[in-house]
């Protein structure tokens, strides 16, 4: 034997041995499966089928390592028939293997017991050909190629039933297996003329593959036994999930129908029934009881039942029932006769049973209760504009907090954001990869509490509507009136009655009025002339409230509509009328100013409350049409022209984290640290010949940024290079202030919220210019 083909056999033996511990390990892994998964009998047969492989390999072991161990006297002229036996037990085996994938592919597939038939047929094909092997030796080479010949059927009919497969059990397992069955018959036809053929000489490329692979066939085998495991093991599992799921939905509708009977008896119930929790809050009711309080079920849960009954016999209610539950966790007999309220606030006579549910500490009670009268009800409305007006003016407070402290904060998300997908974008050791998934992460988090936190301080128009001003004028006026009379003031209202109407909440317009007015009064002190005027300038509405006060100083103005912020002595104000009324017109689109009354003899402050005529953040956005964006073909074609971007921002970490993410994605970038500098660069500047947008394909820019902004930037461009509008994208933290809210009412490109995710923005860039086309010259 040469070297080289010593060298061959140690590499296919060695592959043997390295096939026989994979298949040992995947019968192992089945074995453990099969017992957490249940007695599944497809995935007996499968783990059968590695035990099979398991067995031929050890015969091969035994036929190369065994037999030498032998004594000499022992082996002498019986060498040819164990040989012969090993191989036929190779052989059998091998079949026994394909046997097994087909009846565990049969059960898997049909659900249904293999017919005593096949497995006859099965049994007496596998001991035939184990005893025509072990009768009629031959090379271990021709069994592999007849082998090969009976395996590509094999693996081509397992996959045929896989594929096969009813769709309410076909699974993402189901499909890779089949696939899995479909590469393996490939591999075996091409095992047949390596095999066949193993003695001439190799010619061809093709025929150097195919001969490599006989060489390694052991390896290449382990691979695919290895991959045909992993695909059973996945179809197994996906097949448990989904009987899981299907038994969870079963008991689900179970529960449910026993639910909705036990919900319709209730229901149906001509008494009054109410459910209380331990704090006596009701948790649930019929619609008896319902129709008894006089309220609806959404404004009843959650709610204190001690509110539907008067307030001298709530002890006599609960008293008794508290201490008997004490001491022997049963509940009182018979019921007690009391007078209830309902949920407009009229009293009827009322009977209740009590019963505690629970043990001895009571985890919640039943009411029976049942309305003894049928005297008329009389509707009472509650008081509850006071609490609501506080609630208002410390929602408004947080929501001008919150809305500066999100901008604020945008910025720096964004950079810590960008660095970090644009880091973890990066091929990274694991512990890196972590840290940096975790970063990513919790920005994330903070970018959707900011946001949250931004929706939540927005306020909500769904109350607005219609309204003539001087009705509104008409609410307020009497009582504006009567406090200037015992001041000694004169308050004179010049708001002419054709003003148009307003598309407004009546409560926090009244609000921000009567709020300017009372501060106009306190500044006077006593005596003096408060005005209350309004006039039309272009498409606003402008109510004009002034003073012969003595105004306002320059330490005050500046802070004038900061939360919390107060001139007045301690007690006598909490600094948030100002800064809600700001907020409130704010909200409406319009806008608060305060300044000096200016000219000779004038003197006072002056308020102008600034209110178009319908609220345009009302108007819907349109945005332009993009071509369809496809993620994953983001990268450049080969050889394609780069693709150019101006990018303009004031915040110099996020133009560094953004460049370097988008010059990996085949971008080259410049950078503008404000507007006027990317004008500039845009040709679009004061005393430019000519625009230059066309050397870029797209163009980045923030919205708030000192000197020029992204908002003249977008004006100019429009005016002059109208065309450059579609490679404009704009990226901005704050979309809550009137400016840029009315902006983007009127907004035709894209628009980013910071922080952002760069591969949105990538993915809205190769959308305006895809990759391998540019625009640029």
């Amino acid at each position: 034997m040469t070297p080289q083909d010593a060298a061959g056999d140690a590499v296919a033996k060695l592959g043997i041995q390295l096939q026989f511990i994979g298949s040992l390990l995947c019968v192992g892994l089945g074995l453990v499966i099969r017992r957490g998964t249940g007695q599944r009998p497809w995935l007996a047969y499968w783990t059968s089928a590695y035990g099979a492989v398991a067995v031929g390999l050890a015969a091969l072991l035994v036929r190369y390592y065994g037999l030498p161990l032998l004594p000499v006297e022992l082996v002498q002229g019986r060498e040819a028939t164990y040989i012969a036996t090993l191989y036929a037990l190779y052989a059998g085996a091998k079949l026994l293997f394909f046997c097994c994938l087909i009846a565990g592919s049969w059960l898997f597939v049909s659900r249904a017991p293999i017919p005593r038939i096949g497995l006859g047929a099965g049994l007496t094909l596998i001991l035939g050909v184990t005893i025509l092997f072990a009768l009629s030796p031959t090379e271990l080479n021709q069994i592999m190629a007849w082998q090969a010949g009976f395996a590509v059927p094999v693996f081509l009919a397992c996959a045929g039933l896989l594929v096969r497969m009813p769709e309410e059990l076909r699974t993402r397992g189901s499909r890779l297996l089949a696939g899995i069955f479909v590469g393996y018959a490939g591999l075996w036809a091409l095992y047949i003329p390596g095999f066949l053929f193993q003695a001439s000489p190799a010619t061809t490329t093709v025929g150097h593959a195919i001969r490599w692979l006989e060489a390694h066939n052991a390896y290449v085998d382990l691979v695919f036994e290895c991959l045909l495991g992993f695909g059973m093991i996945l179809a197994v599992l996906d097949d448990a999930f989904r009987k899981a799921e299907e038994a969870r939905s079963l008991r689900l509708r179970e529960v449910a129908g026993s639910e909705a009977r036990l919900a319709h008896i209730i229901r149906a119930a001509s008494e009054g029934i109410v459910l209380l929790d331990a704090e006596r809050r009701i948790v649930h009711c019929n619609p008896a009881a319902l129709e008894i309080l006089g309220s609806e079920e959404s404004t009843l849960l959650g709610v204190s039942f001690d509110q539907f009954v008067t307030t001298n016999q709530v002890d006599e209610l609960w008293t008794p029932s508290r201490r008997r539950i004490r001491r022997t966790g049963m509940t009182p007999p018979g019921g007690h006769e009391l007078v209830g309220r309902r949920g407009d606030g009229t009293e009827f006579p009322m009977e209740i049973s009590l019963r505690a549910a629970g043990a001895a500490d009571s985890e919640g009670f039943v009411l029976i209760i049942r309305d003894r009268t049928e005297q008329v009800r009389q509707e009472a409305e509650r008081e509850l504009t006071q609490a609501r007006m506080a609630q208002a003016a410390r929602l408004e407070s947080i929501g001008r907090m919150v809305s500066g402290v999100a901008h604020e904060l945008n910025n720096p998300l964004t950079a810590i954001l960008a660095f970090a997908q644009d880091l973890l974008s990066q091929s990274r050791s694991l512990p890196d990869t972590e840290a940096l998934t975790t970063i990513v992460a919790q920005s994330q988090r903070c970018r959707a509490i900011v946001q949250d936190l931004l929706a939540s301080a927005r306020g909500s128009r769904e109350d607005r509507q219609p309204m003539a001003l001087h009705h509104l004028l008409a609410r307020i006026l009497p009582t504006l009136h009567r406090q200037a009379a015992e001041r000694g003031i004169e308050l004179a209202v010049t708001v002419p009655e054709t003003m148009p109407q307003l598309n407004v909440n009546s409560a926090g317009i009244e609000q921000v009025l009567t709020n300017l007015v009372v501060n106009a009064f306190q500044a006077l002190g006593e005596g003096g002339q408060v005005r209350l005027g309004g006039h039309l300038v272009e498409d606003r509405v402008v109510l004009v409230v002034e003073d012969d006060g003595p105004g306002l100083s320059d330490a005050v103005l500046p802070r004038l509509f900061e939360p919390f912020f107060t001139t007045k002595a301690p007690g006598e104000g909490t600094g948030l009328g100002l800064s809600v009324s700001h907020a409130i017109v704010e909200q409406h689109g319009g806008s608060l100013r305060a300044e000096n009354r200016t000219g000779a003899g004038s003197h006072g402050a002056r308020f102008s409350v600034s209110l178009p005529f319908l609220d345009r953040r009302s108007v819907p956005r349109t945005q332009p049409e993009l071509p369809p964006s496809d993620i994953l073909s983001r990268a450049a074609p080969l050889g394609a022209p780069p693709r150019h971007l101006l990018l303009v921002d004031d915040e110099a970490s996020i133009r560094v984290a953004i460049r370097r993410f988008l010059e990996r994605q085949g971008w080259t970038v410049k950078e503008a640290k404000d507007g006027r500098e990317a004008l500039e660069m845009l040709g679009l500047d004061d005393g430019a010949s000519r625009p230059t947008t066309d050397q870029f394909d797209a163009i980045v820019s923030d919205l708030k940024m000192p000197g020029v902004t992204g908002l003249e930037m977008h004006d100019r461009l429009a005016r002059l290079a109208p065309g450059a509008l579609v490679k404009l994208v704009l990226i901005t933290g704050d979309i809550a202030s009137t400016e840029v809210a009315e902006f983007i009412a009127r907004l035709q490109q894209p628009i980013l919220q910071k922080p952002f995710d760069l591969a949105a923005l990538a993915d809205l860039l190769d959308r305006i210019a895809p990759p391998g086309t540019t625009s640029a010259a």
